[in-house]
């Protein structure tokens, strides 16, 4: 996992409230690579839109880095949402 002492506070600031199950997915779970956005999903129930902007703004506060953060919800999970789960590979960080 490419992430900095900087980024990792940052992450732990904007996820400290949300009890979801969050990972990490994209380019920074690969050593070799540098550069790049950092990916977050996060399986809520929550409204996804206000889920991702809070994150993304809590994130902001501590860190500049560019961050997307995708919501979906466990349970609600379209065929399109499935196929990219069986795409990607992902870390768990909460």
């Amino acid at each position: 996992m490419r992430l900095d002492a900087e980024q990792t506070s940052a992450l732990e600031y904007a996820l400290n409230l949300v009890t979801d199950e969050v990972y990490l997915f994209g380019s920074r779970l690969d050593p070799a690579k540098k550069g790049g956005d950092i990916d977050l999903l996060v399986f809520s129930k929550q409204d996804s839109f206000q889920l991702s902007q809070q994150i993304t703004l809590r994130f902001f506060e501590k860190c500049e880095e560019k961050i997307d953060v995708v919501v979906m919800d466990p349970n609600r999970l379209t065929d399109e949402q499935q196929a990219f789960l069986n795409l990607i590979e992902k870390q768990r960080l909460k």
